[in-house]
């Protein structure tokens, strides 16, 4: 099932949910999965490791320069929202790959980072730990924050995970400033 672009992102998890229960669909075991198939994910564990260490500098760089914007009485921002957002296309030999089509698999939202919580233990950009909730289940894996939340949040199943070909990054930055009071006569 493709993402819908007519629905927000918290209406495509629901749907996701939705028609995994109205097909009746099992998760496939990790454990039926080939070498290859395995190996394929952990190709995709690993870029995803690559891009979390590539853009939680830019995310820290963003987040410091829009909070002394913030501090700065003479800038008009008062608040601001970072989000990252991962947006996850299906390859090209996909069975539901439409050449007219954004061919979006899912999309990641994140928006909670080290930088803003620096006590933080678990979540995006934090490398140093072992996402997976079962080391036992996946002997010898290491799984990154991202890669967790796909198999584990999205109610995306292992053959999902094969049917990705590409992955774009975006920064999204929402520059808020408060209700400006207006002069009355």
């Amino acid at each position: 099932m493709k993402f819908d672009h007519k629905l927000d992102y918290s209406e495509n998890l629901k749907a996701r949910y939705m028609h995994r229960q109205n097909a009746e669909a099992y998760f496939t075991d990790y454990q039926s999965l080939n070498e290859t198939e395995r190996s394929q994910l952990q190709a995709l564990n690993k870029h995803l490791t690559l891009l979390e260490k590539q853009y939680l500098p830019i995310l820290k760089t963003k987040y410091t320069q829009l909070q002394e914007r913030v501090k700065n009485h003479h800038d008009w921002i008062q608040d601001f929202n970072l989000e990252f957002v991962i947006t996850f296309y299906l390859h090209e030999s996909d069975y539901e790959y439409e050449e007219n089509d954004d061919n979006i698999l899912m999309e990641l939202h994140e928006d909670i980072f080290d930088c803003i919580h620096t006590d933080q233990e678990w979540g995006f950009g934090i490398t140093n730990i072992n996402h997976c909730d079962c080391p036992a289940y996946f002997v010898g894996e290491w799984h990154c924050y991202l890669y967790h939340c796909l198999y584990d949040h999205c109610g995306l199943d292992w053959l999902d995970l094969l049917r990705i070909g590409s992955v774009c990054v975006e920064i999204k930055i929402d520059e808020q400033t408060w209700e400006q009071p207006f002069p009355r006569i």
